[in-house]
């Protein structure tokens, strides 16, 4: 199992800005702040000698209580980092992904577990839609 902390991610609607002039998209200068904080968490974690998770996985993200946006954008740019850092495979491969918001911590980093997927179901209180 993987477990690692990170910093929040930037909402995903402030991690990419339009360019006027050729039409296309750059990362923010807060996404980019972002990234190399995230890749000072890896080197401190020594997440380069975590093996990688190379079979579709399942994830939980825990977040901090005080959070201004959803936490659902800021999962995928955490998502794409673990990628890009090749602690996991391709996202597309994540078979369930879990984010919950911890209401005991107001501030801080993020909480994430990653294990290969388990197929059994999500088990929920709530009943099924009809």
């Amino acid at each position: 199992m993987l477990r690692l902390d990170l910093p929040p991610a930037p909402p995903l609607n402030n991690a990419y800005a339009n360019n006027r002039r050729t039409g296309g998209r750059y990362k923010t200068a807060r996404y980019k702040r972002w990234i190399k904080q995230a890749d000072s968490y890896y080197v401190l974690q020594a997440l380069h000698l975590v093996p990688k998770i190379t079979v579709p996985y399942q994830c939980v993200m825990t977040f901090p209580h005080k959070m201004t946006s959803d936490i659902d954008g800021r999962a995928k740019l955490i998502l794409d980092w673990m990628v890009k850092r090749e602690l996991v495979i391709d996202d597309k491969f994540c078979r369930r992904l879990h984010l919950e918001i911890n209401p005991e911590k107001d501030f801080g980093d993020v909480y994430i577990e990653a294990e290969p997927y388990d197929a059994r179901p999500f088990v929920s209180d709530r009943p099924l839609a009809a």
